[in-house]
């Protein structure tokens, strides 16, 4: 199976400093594959494109690592419709 996930913009409005926008990005790359290859087919949406995603609220953490794994688990929580984040 293969998924093709496009995120256009990601806006982090008073998080982060601008210089960490790499680690963050990097974060959010690294834990989105690792949850989306956890993930079964059964536990998609059924959807082939969604314009528009509201995620649930990420708590600013301590660390630019920390948030982009926080960004992802959103993301895929949004993504598949589950509760809970897959280890």
């Amino acid at each position: 199976m293969r998924i093709e996930l496009h995120i256009d913009r990601l806006i982090l409005d008073g998080v982060a400093e601008p210089h960490q926008a790499a680690a963050i990005r990097e974060a959010l790359h690294t834990e989105l594959t690792r949850l989306m290859a956890a993930s079964t087919s059964a536990t998609w949406r059924g959807c082939r494109s969604v314009r528009r995603l509201s995620t649930p609220d990420v708590p600013a953490p301590a660390s630019p690592t920390a948030l982009g794994a926080g960004i992802a688990q959103s993301v895929h929580q949004g993504v598949t419709g589950r509760n809970g984040v897959v280890r």
